[in-house]
């Protein structure tokens, strides 16, 4: 498969992941702080940061989207991308490591520390091309 292809892919996959996450967790969120429980967390006082994070995630995941549709434009998106994957991946190791999740959630953190390292590849590519 040739890069520019990949790289479509790519972001479709993560686009499509973060709208599958943050959705069925804000509607989780909905049902109340007992849910927290599942992930061995307590709920927040308040559930409206959390809620307005899962619709950040969502939000992020369509602009992934946008940017597989044209991938010669909006590498802003993608900077952010990089930014915000990686300190995800580095606050679940954290709050596994303090207790404050179940292991189990590496794997959500580990998953976006692998798309950080993938968008900023992207990047490094892109930085690569030849200019139209």
């Amino acid at each position: 498969m040739e890069k520019r292809g990949y790289y479509k892919i790519m972001f479709f996959v993560a686009g499509i992941e973060n709208i599958v996450a943050g959705l069925p967790l804000w509607f989780l969120g909905l049902s109340g702080p007992e849910a927290f429980a599942l992930f061995g967390m307590t709920a927040p006082p308040s559930l409206f940061f959390f809620h307005a994070t899962m619709w950040f995630i969502v939000v992020f995941g369509i602009g992934y989207l946008i940017v597989g549709r044209d991938i010669e434009k909006n590498h802003g998106v993608v900077v952010i991308g990089v930014l915000s994957k990686t300190v995800f991946g580095i606050d679940v190791i954290a709050a596994v490591a303090l207790a404050e999740a179940v292991p189990a959630l590496l794997v959500f953190g580990i998953w976006d520390l692998l798309f950080a390292v993938l968008f900023a590849e992207f990047m490094l590519w892109t930085g690569k091309q030849p200019k139209a």
